[in-house]
């Protein structure tokens, strides 16, 4: 069942990213208009943050941030649904509706921004982009089918298993040593740096890793003519075998970097959801011109 959600949300993904590029091409022009240009515009009506399409996709777009927060939060907090299929298939839920929410939020506003909304946009907008970070960190630490996150005791014992079912290769053991060097080139690098520089490091060591394992992949492949899913089967090993040295050098260092992302991550969405409230009431009690509509 997972799998299957995990799937649907994929190919919702895709036909979203196609339904904004068709919505771009039909009303984009409007968007790039002059604010003074925009009242004698076809689309104005249909397009004002107070439009019948405008104020709809404001409505729309907030929906899915607290449906997407609420889900994912019920998830971690409430017994009844503990239990009920792996984290990382609810937080690609939470994060699909938590990022297309600001999207269409963002076109309610027509690019014009004013009064608390403002606040409340931007807001928004941290609380979107340091998710994309908090799914980063999250992948950092190793978990379960059941999605436990794994002791560093665990973690060890995978990595002499995935060290065993690279010896099954066959690979001959300067090869091995060498992606070890790898992986420890990379955690000395790192640990050379101190405090918040170690983040934008390990992110960019977490790209780099896969061009170099990539590059690896090629050359063995070639050398010792492996078929294509032997070698899809020796990459996924040989990248998790960097990974899980570089995981454990840094547990404490990823542990301690969530822990300040989830602090801030929380500041920022309550403050997003007080400021929400009151841009609401301001247009229910005071009328959309008042709201920047």
């Amino acid at each position: 069942m997972a799998r299957w959600i995990d799937r649907v949300v994929i190919v919702l993904a895709v036909l979203t990213a196609g339904a904004v590029c068709g919505f771009l091409v039909w009303a984009g022009r409007y968007y790039t208009l002059p604010l003074w240009d925009r009242p004698d515009a076809p689309l104005h009506r249909l397009l004002r943050p107070s439009g019948l399409v405008g104020h709809g996709l404001g409505i729309a777009g907030a929906g899915m941030v607290m449906v997407g927060v609420l889900l994912y939060s019920s998830r971690k907090r409430t017994g009844l649904l503990q239990g009920r299929g792996p984290m990382r298939t609810w937080l690609n839920v939470h994060i699909y509706l938590c990022l297309v929410g600001p999207v269409l939020v963002t076109f309610h506003t027509a690019l014009k921004l004013r009064g608390l909304g403002v606040y409340s946009f931007w807001s928004m907008m941290i609380v979107a982009g340091s998710g994309i970070i908090g799914r980063w960190l999250y992948q950092q630490f190793p978990r379960t089918i059941k999605g436990k996150e794994m002791t560093l005791e665990e973690i060890t014992e995978e990595q002499a298993e995935v060290r065993a079912r690279l010896g099954a290769f066959g690979l001959p053991a300067d090869l091995l040593a060498s992606v070890d060097a790898m992986a420890q080139r990379s955690v000395r690098r790192i640990q050379a740096s101190a405090g918040v520089l170690a983040l934008p490091l390990l992110f960019a060591d977490d790209v780099a890793r896969h061009v170099r394992i990539r590059g690896l992949r090629r050359r063995l492949r070639k050398a010792r003519h492996l078929a294509r899913h032997e070698a899809d089967a020796l990459f996924a090993l040989l990248n998790r075998q960097v990974a899980t040295v570089r995981r454990i050098a840094f547990l404490g260092t990823f542990k301690r970097f969530f822990l300040y992302w989830h602090v801030t991550h929380l500041i920022f969405f309550f403050a997003m959801m007080v400021l929400l409230v009151l841009h609401v009431a301001v247009v229910v009690f005071f009328g959309a011109a008042m709201a920047g509509g």
